[in-house]
């Protein structure tokens, strides 16, 4: 398995490279376990406590996990109190600062607690890979367009219609008299209600409300 950070989808490799700074700033000393994974190591992980010997660990077939999308890493503890020790919640510690950083946790999964484990939410809003699956069709053509230099309002334009189709777009109706408020006071235009905001964008739409 990839400890390679260069490995990972650009925008998660400057996240993932903050995170460390962060966790360390912290007291909390990460290592980084696993990246990208190939499809041999993926139906590797999966055969294993099925049929090969050993645990279940995953629940994902290739290329269902954003491991194979370059879009998830996994951490450990690397202090020398043990790799997975968590008695004092060191797990829980690095999660809050992943979450800070637009990050999944892995700790906040409903069904299956994977502590280690960090995900681009962005891409994965749904905590699937079914949107750029669908957007790109196999883990190869997605890694291609990194070296094609796919804009920002290229991937929220995929992102929104993708959304749109699932029906999000009538199912966030219920915010519909907050943005008309917001559109009307100049703190959003309300052009886009299903994309995704930048920080800078959140940061200025603060400023304009605070005022």
């Amino acid at each position: 398995m990839s400890r390679d950070i260069s490995l990972l989808y650009p925008e998660l490799r400057d996240i993932c490279r903050e995170f460390i700074s962060r966790c360390a700033a912290r007291g909390l000393k990460v290592g980084i376990s696993q990246t990208y994974r190939t499809r041999s190591e993926q139906d590797s992980l999966y055969a294993q406590g099925r049929t090969a010997p050993g645990n279940i660990v995953t629940k994902a077939k290739y290329p269902l996990s954003p491991h194979n999308w370059g879009l998830a890493f996994d951490i450990y503890r690397n202090d020398g109190v043990g790799a997975y020790y968590n008695g004092d919640g060191w797990f829980e510690r690095c999660g809050a600062v992943g979450r800070g950083l637009g990050l999944t946790w892995g700790g906040d999964f409903k069904s299956f607690k994977d502590r280690p484990h960090f995900e681009l939410k962005r891409l994965l809003p749904d905590c699937s890979v079914a949107w750029v699956r669908r957007a790109y069709g196999s883990p190869e053509v997605f890694i291609r367009t990194w070296r094609d230099s796919v804009t920002q309002k290229e991937f929220d334009a995929m992102m929104e219609d993708y959304l749109s189709r699932r029906g999000q777009a009538a199912a966030s109706a219920w915010a519909a008299p907050e943005l008309a408020e917001a559109k009307k006071r100049g703190i959003t235009d309300g052009a886009s209600p299903q994309s995704f905001a930048t920080r800078q964008e959140v940061a200025a739409m603060i400023i304009r409300a605070a005022k």
